[in-house]
């Protein structure tokens, strides 16, 4: 028995995928046939040319890169370029994880970095703020100090 989970017929000319989006499944079988193709073309030219395995190899990967990158920039300007639908058609489908998203910005403060004082939910200060304001030194600090004190005094005559 074959386990056809990751297949679901829907029909005779429906096929679903499980990692193709909704309405993209012709687009699979498209990747399946350029890459039969690239296949069958790079070993037929490593076989002419005789060609080590290697060498085939590598030409198989290159051809494959080189068909899938160019259906995949063919099907993003087709994908760039198509008409945007209308509110009640948007609503009615489900989320496209492939759509153009818009992102609103606040006008910039002036202020390259916010403080968190700006902000309700902030306490009062940061710990970078409570820590500058200790009136002593860390002991790494004084022990470099101390150090530079004692070689400057042993080295007066």
């Amino acid at each position: 028995m074959v386990n056809k989970s990751w297949l679901n017929v829907a029909g005779l000319e429906t096929v679903k995928f499980a990692a193709i989006p909704k309405g993209k499944e012709k687009f699979a079988f498209l990747y399946a046939v350029i890459s039969v193709v690239a296949i069958g073309c790079a070993m037929t030219f490593s076989w002419i040319v005789g060609l080590a395995w290697w060498q085939a190899a590598l030409l198989v990967i290159g051809c494959l890169i080189g068909a899938w990158a160019t259906l995949f920039s063919l099907l993003e300007i087709q994908r760039l370029g198509a008409k945007p639908k209308s509110a009640e058609e948007a609503l009615s489908e489900e989320a496209d994880p492939y759509a153009s998203r818009s992102v609103v910005v606040d006008p910039p403060t002036g202020d390259p970095y916010p403080h968190h004082e700006d902000y309700a939910q902030s306490s009062g200060q940061d710990q970078g703020q409570l820590t500058s304001r200790l009136t002593g030194s860390t002991p790494f600090v004084d022990a470099i100090l101390s150090r530079r004190r004692m070689a400057k005094q042993t080295a007066k005559p």
